[in-house]
């Protein structure tokens, strides 16, 4: 009984955390969607927008490498490994934006935020 217990009481810790890492991940993105549609009515140039690009929505991002981070504690992952892997998730969202900058502006179309 007392396994039980603690096992639903893990998984609703995990899953708490994987929903504030996921949270977190939208933040991030919707804050990135506004950086990058401002970006686009200013028609920033592609390399101009990349440099700006990676110190854009610094909250957010923290916020989302922090949450990963802790999710991935949850898990028992190694802190220096939870770091990592929170950080090249918050890498590849900002890939997402800067990757389809030219695209976005050639296109004259902007990204969406998420719900």
């Amino acid at each position: 009984m007392i396994t039980f217990l603690t096992i639903a009481f893990l998984s609703t810790a995990s899953a708490a955390t994987f929903a504030d890492a996921e949270s977190a991940r939208i933040a991030y993105s919707n804050c990135l969607v506004d950086f990058t549609s401002v970006n686009l009515d200013e028609k920033t140039s592609t390399s101009a927008f990349k440099k700006a690009a990676a110190t854009a929505c610094a909250d957010e991002r923290n916020n989302m490498i922090a949450a990963i981070k802790k999710d991935e504690i949850s898990y028992n992952s190694p802190e220096s490994e939870a770091a990592q892997f929170a950080t090249e998730e918050a890498d590849n969202v900002l890939f997402a934006y800067t990757d389809g900058y030219a695209g976005y502006a050639s296109s004259n179309t902007r990204p969406v935020k998420e719900q």
